[in-house]
């Protein structure tokens, strides 16, 4: 419709001028001649709004004049959000004076027919949506693919005040569908024993986990002198998981080894100090003097062999001395030196800082293991106060293939509490006993 003519007076004089009993056969009958501007109310005319008649779709139209939007129904004042619903498909139509019928299922019928004879591009080919079966693992698979669960947010089937509630929670822009059936296919598996999230549950398990983010901090300061890698922990837990056979969904508990090879090397390559980026000639010159001094201290201070003290020792105070005597230097030849004694210095430094970086990394896994015990007790108690037993035989399954459907839990879930929501901009903003968590619309949307 953006390519219509709107409002040329030649062109109204003579659609005007038209009746019905005048029209072509082959062109469907234009309204009464004076209705196209009579019959809509005062304050939409004063809002910019007339209607017009749309050449290509034989039928009448509703143009602004001030916003240029066009619409097939008649707008309706206060309920058009032109941001979240840019076609106004979801105005309610306002009753017609005169005895006119209201022609917004004739329209709809006609749109989604138009539709459905344009050939679908490339990327919005969608299957057809399927029934949801009562059992999805007990569903074989069947001729045409189905996929169990539903989504959370349909719009279009419910009705339009919920719909206007569902743009709020909705993002106004989708990078994925949660609605495309799968092709995947199965093995039937048995129900999950992981127990049912629960509000205070992850207060606790947050709680705890920033406990033991700071943990590792105090032991990188007070073992090693140096602040924690960046992002080092959130690896950890990563690569942890991986390789993790315990319960908790988010913290490790039973992992081989005990320390952890990306946790161990991180901080390994921190020692004596963090080496950083260089763009000027005296940073250079402070960053080699302090890890001479660095590598000096470290080695007085940890049980390492004469050898290694001997060559550390005399490197140190090798640089040292051409610190002092040289000082015509440029920036390179203070890189180039600091790479010389990275070399020397290296081997012997991580050999005596060896043994207490694998306590720390063992010491953050054991204080993991205990943290989830306390959080497994607390799902348990709650589960006790609500008269629910964790202990459930397991369900004979069946060997066969089925399409891949949700996880299903077989301890069933308690009464949960109301968690307080509310939007701003494009944030949601979740409270729950004074703790706040702050998540973007569209990545709220999504969960």
């Amino acid at each position: 419709m953006a390519n219509e003519n709107h409002g040329s007076p030649a062109e109204e004089a003579s659609l005007m001028s038209h009746s019905p009993g005048t029209s072509n056969q082959n062109q469907p009958s234009s309204p009464k001649p004076m209705r196209l501007v009579q019959d809509l109310p005062d304050e939409l005319v004063q809002a910019g709004w007339e209607k017009c008649w749309s050449k290509r779709e034989n039928r009448p139209y509703y143009f602004n004049r001030f916003t240029n939007q066009s619409l097939w129904e008649m707008p309706v004042l206060g309920q058009h959000d032109v941001i979240v619903n840019p076609l106004g498909l979801n105005a309610a139509p306002m009753p017609l004076e005169g005895g006119m019928i209201d022609t917004s299922v004739e329209s709809k019928q006609r749109k989604r027919r138009f539709s459905e004879e344009v050939p679908p591009s490339g990327n919005s080919v969608k299957k057809p949506k399927a029934d949801v079966p009562g059992n999805p693992a007990a569903q074989p698979v069947p001729s045409s693919p189905s996929i169990p669960g539903t989504s959370v947010l349909k719009a279009w089937c419910v009705s339009p005040e919920d719909k206007q509630q569902a743009a709020l929670l909705r993002p106004t822009e989708v990078y994925w569908d949660l609605d495309i059936q799968t092709n995947a296919v199965i093995k039937q598996r048995a129900p999950s024993e992981v127990l049912s999230p629960h509000p205070e549950v992850e207060l606790l398990r947050s709680q705890l986990i920033l406990k033991l983010r700071q943990h590792y901090r105090e032991l990188c300061q007070q073992r090693e002198g140096i602040d924690p890698p960046r992002e080092s922990f959130n690896r950890w837990m990563l690569e942890r998981k991986v390789v993790d056979k315990g319960t908790d969904p988010l913290l490790p508990s039973d992992c081989e080894p005990v320390v952890s090879p990306s946790m161990f090397r991180e901080i390994m390559n921190d020692i004596p100090i963090r080496l950083s980026r260089i763009k000027f000639r005296e940073e250079a010159k402070r960053l080699l003097f302090k890890y001479a001094e660095a590598a000096k201290r470290l080695i007085e201070s940890r049980s390492a062999s004469p050898d290694s003290r001997k060559v550390v020792k005399w490197n140190v105070e090798d640089t040292f001395s051409w610190l002092r005597r040289d000082h015509s230097a440029s920036k390179e030849d203070y890189m180039d030196r600091l790479e010389h004694l990275r070399k020397q210095c290296g081997p012997h430094v991580s050999a005596a800082a060896k043994d207490s970086v694998e306590g720390i990394c063992s010491k953050i896994y054991y204080i993991s293991l205990e943290y989830v015990k306390r959080i497994r007790e607390k799902h348990l108690a709650i589960l006790k106060e609500n008269n629910i037993s964790a202990e459930i035989e397991a369900p004979e399954v069946q060997d066969r293939l089925v399409y891949c459907y949700p996880v299903r839990l077989a301890i069933p879930s308690p009464p949960l509490p109301s968690v307080e929501m509310h939007m701003e901009n494009n944030v949601a903003c979740v409270r729950y006993k004074g703790e706040m968590v702050k998540v973007s619309r569209n990545y709220f949307s999504k969960l």
